[in-house]
């Protein structure tokens, strides 16, 4: 059965997703390689053959609807794309960038070798200056394990179905080239510092010496030449960016010969007890009960590629519309333009790290719902992820991840490891992110095989009423997955069987539940330290139907008043 989404169905595959993506370093240099690729499948060892081409949309990766192909990359097999393409070479510096690559690619052009990257989840570029022609055959060489190997895959799986879902591979994200100048702007990192009311920025580049320009609402608010690469900055009559207000400042630096725009947000994470002496979340010094939702980030015909700029935003509006003020990215890195999307919109985000490693069943899945929680994760056999290489693996997929989303505004907090799946030395791993980021808060191990690390006591309860641990004082209680009742709407979804961990067939009894739920689980858990809790989910995918929308979002299941009601009330339960 196939299913699309009104924006699926409006999408031109000749020139999909053509929004400008890295929007915190922009330039006005841009050209979007999306749109009518060709590609074929051959074994390790063999090269394309030239009556084996067949079209595909790219950024839609391989198996999706939108990209015109139904095949899927399996593990031993590779898989070519070739673009050919016009361009006007410069004076600048060409680099040809990819947001998204699942898994390990090498990238030709003209013939000629000009990078390899391993990792499914960030963006990456190479410098093709010296490659770049006006006439140009670009050739991209990819092989993906899927959950067969040792880097991140998410919740992909080749043997699909239940809580596993249909596998990507190949390219997932915009393609695009870009002209940098000699003295040009490469990397930039942002740091609000919301109780000195500075900003910290940090440049990279081959410059000597810079203008900054910060701007407010339109009205410039500092300008400023310098030599130097870091720069604090005090911003004067300090705007907030808050849930209800959130305000961004534009950045502007200018060099000998470029010019590149970016944004923050002057916020800051902190947790601070209340006057019963629990830890609370508090954004600005002010607590704030998170109520979020869990978001895996798929689509119905994109898989995990968004068909448009708009559906990203409609899904943000949608949860903010329902009172949620929260979303939790789940195993997955998203399209840099999502989270634009959400620091404009003012929306939180928890962002998982995606999963890897080959985690047993036993150990992952079965044993904590016989409460078995606690199980040491220096015994990495148990918990797939057993050599040194493969840990070696995940340092760098995590370290991409934050380095690419450092600047991110709505982002408080890291989840490197979930349910166990890949997790190993979850102490080290997390002292390992607080170096790298002092701003932001860390959800060490979520849902179980906690080693007392990290800013949270975080729970997965799904089959019994939660309870509100009574010694936690150090850290702050979430329920960082709850919920997962299941509800088909025929016609609207892709399950094939249905899945889920409590299903209803009538829409009364199922909303009548979930108010039942955040009464019994939620509500009543707030005034005794619960800071936190995220439902199990947005929206369904494939065989899970536990979404609060359909999975092509024309259904809100749920009622929208009701649950709006519950998380107004869930507010107001922890002011009291």
């Amino acid at each position: 059965m196939k299913v699309m989404s009104r924006w699926g169905k409006n999408v031109n595959l000749k020139s999909p997703l053509q929004e400008y993506p890295r929007m915190q370093l922009q330039r006005g240099s841009y050209t979007n390689l999306n749109g009518r690729w060709e590609y074929q499948i051959t074994d390790t060892n063999q090269i394309p053959q030239g009556n084996n081409w067949k079209p595909i949309n790219v950024p839609f990766p391989l198996g999706s609807q939108l990209s015109g192909s139904d095949e899927i990359l399996l593990p031993g097999k590779v898989l070519w794309y070739k673009k050919q393409f016009s361009y006007k070479p410069g004076e600048y510096h060409t680099y040809l960038n990819f947001e998204a690559v699942d898994q390990q690619c090498i990238v030709y052009l003209n013939g000629i070798e000009v990078g390899r990257h391993i990792g499914g989840y960030e963006p990456f570029g190479f410098d093709v200056s010296s490659y770049i022609k006006y006439q140009n055959a670009l050739l991209v060489k990819c092989t993906d394990p899927s959950d067969t190997g040792e880097y991140t895959y998410g919740k992909q799986k080749i043997q699909h179905g239940g809580m596993w879902y249909t596998p990507i591979s190949g390219i997932w994200q915009t393609v695009w080239l870009e002209d940098i100048p000699l003295h040009g702007v490469h990397a930039l990192k942002i740091t609000p510092n919301y109780d000195r009311q500075t900003v910290y920025l940090e440049m990279e580049g081959d410059f000597n010496h810079a203008t900054i320009t910060i701007s407010a609402a339109g009205k410039m608010i500092y300008h400023e030449m310098t030599a130097e690469m870091r720069n604090e900055i005090f911003i004067e009559d300090m705007h907030p960016w808050a849930l209800e207000d959130p305000f961004l400042y534009d950045l502007y630096i200018e060099t000998e010969d470029d010019i590149v725009k970016s944004y923050f947000g002057m916020r800051c994470f902190t947790c601070e007890k209340d006057g019963k002496g629990y830890p609370r979340f508090c954004l600005n010094h002010k607590p704030v009960f998170l109520s979020g939702v869990l978001d895996q980030g798929y689509t119905p015909e994109g898989n995990l590629t968004y068909p448009d700029d708009e559906m990203m935003i409609y899904d943000i509006q949608k949860v903010k519309e329902l009172g949620f003020n929260m979303i939790r990215k789940h195993v997955k890195v998203e399209s840099r333009r999502w989270y634009y999307h959400a620091d404009r919109l003012g929306m939180l985000v928890m962002q998982d790290m995606p999963n890897g490693g080959q985690p047993s069943k036993l150990t992952t899945l079965y044993l904590p719902h016989l409460n078995i929680t606690r199980m040491n994760d220096q015994k990495q056999k148990h918990l797939g992820r057993c050599d040194d290489w493969s840990k070696k693996a995940y340092y760098d997929e995590l370290n991409a991840m934050i380095h690419n989303l450092y600047n991110v505004v709505s982002i408080f907090a890291w989840v490197p490891f979930n349910e166990g799946w890949g997790q190993f030395d979850s102490a080290k791993v997390t002292k390992h992110i607080q170096l790298m980021d002092l701003t932001r808060f860390v959800d060490s191990a979520s849902g179980w095989h906690d080693q007392g690390a990290g800013d949270f006591y975080s729970r997965h309860v799904y089959f019994h009423t939660y309870t509100n641990p009574q010694n936690h004082e150090k850290r702050m209680a979430i329920l960082s997955e709850f919920g997962g009742y299941s509800y088909l709407i025929l016609g609207h979804s892709l399950a094939q069987k249905l899945y889920g961990y409590k299903k209803f067939t009538d829409k009364l009894k199922l909303n009548t539940a979930i108010r039942k739920l955040y009464e019994d689980s939620i509500i009543r858990n707030i005034p005794k330290g619960l800071t936190a809790c995220v439902f199990t989910q947005l929206t369904d995918v494939e065989d899970e139907c536990n979404g609060i929308m359909t999975a092509d979002r024309e259904i809100v299941k749920l009622d929208e008043k009701r649950i709006r009601n519950l998380n107004q009330r869930c507010m107001r339960r922890l002011k009291k």
